[in-house]
């Protein structure tokens, strides 16, 4: 076996490149979603999976870099969300000797999806498989369940969990103190190359601002200089995106405050949120492009985030 394995090791070794970014095109949208693959001593780690409708997209850029699913040494997830883990069932079929490493609430998600399937098949209706694909079940032998402060040795490389939910109550960050760069799933806000604008994603049933504020301040503690965001890639200005994160959230949760200070049924909300946040972006954006951004992240989903988190305060 442990033959086989300095083979298996050799072989990897052969088609090391540096780390890089897999654009998973998902729904044909490209640089909206994505996979990182980190290069360790040990084989190939991916951080989050995508949807399992983009498997196969997955796949592909890993062969193109020389590798293949078998060949993954880890998966790293920052949270269960579809967009982001509904793959990871996937692809531990087809390597069922690599480990999950996720927040302790995302790994009862992770071995047991009934939950979050029929949730998420509410929201989406028939479009369910044509937009997430399946999600299956991943043993729970092979979870590494995190509660945010660990240190995480894969192979040559080093990651630091820090817990920093707001967005989903198990969302984690990862610090890779060597390299300056905090990789921050969704706690950094979305901002891709076609709307070159900070938005906040505010799905429910989650959201929390107070704790979302605290993590971007945590977040900003770690003076890293570089940001990597599942939506999408690296940037330098982590400063400039988090000061735009927190005035959008604020932004948004007011006027989430202020519908719910008038009298009307729960979907005029929503349809007013959403032409006020196509308002708040219109300056900022052509109008396709915010239409665009629209079907990737519902605005009307977004407030029924926020609007669950007033309704909890009272």
């Amino acid at each position: 076996r442990r033959a086989f394995r300095r083979l298996q090791r050799g072989r990897i070794f052969k088609h090391m490149t540096s780390d890089f970014t897999i654009d998973l095109q998902h729904l044909g949208r490209e640089r909206f979603v994505s996979s990182h693959v980190f290069i360790t001593d040990e084989g190939p780690v991916l951080l989050d999976t995508g949807p399992g409708s983009t498997i196969e997209r997955l796949e592909s850029e890993l062969g193109r870099n020389g590798f293949r699913l078998g060949d993954l040494y880890a998966i790293v997830l920052s949270h269960a969300h579809l967009d982001h883990a509904g793959a990871t069932g996937l692809v531990i079929q087809a390597n069922p000797r690599a480990k999950v490493y996720a927040h302790h609430l995302a790994a009862r998600h992770l071995i047991d999806p009934t939950k979050l399937i029929a949730s998420a098949t509410r929201v989406f209706g028939d479009n369910m498989e044509r937009y997430w694909g399946r999600f299956l079940a991943v043993p729970a032998a092979q979870v590494v369940t995190l509660e945010g402060g660990e240190v995480l040795t894969l192979g040559n490389r080093t990651f630091e969990a820090i817990y920093t939910p707001g967005h989903a109550v198990h969302h984690l960050a990862y610090y890779e103190r060597a390299e300056r760069t905090v990789y921050a799933g969704d706690v950094g806000g979305i901002r891709v190359p076609s709307l070159p604008v900070v938005v906040p994603v505010t799905p429910p049933p989650d959201y929390d601002l107070e704790l979302w504020l605290r993590s971007i301040e945590i977040v900003r503690g770690l003076g890293a200089t570089r940001l990597f965001r599942t939506h999408f890639g690296f940037l330098d200005d982590v400063e400039a995106q988090l000061n735009a994160l927190v005035a959008g959230l604020h932004a948004w949760t007011d006027q989430v405050v202020e519908l719910y200070r008038q009298d009307l049924p729960e979907p005029e909300r929503a349809d007013r949120f959403d032409a006020f946040v196509r308002t708040w972006l219109a300056d900022r954006a052509e109008p396709d492009e915010i239409s665009r951004f629209a079907e990737f992240s519902d605005f009307r989903a977004n407030y029924y985030g926020i609007a669950r988190y007033v309704a909890k305060r009272g």
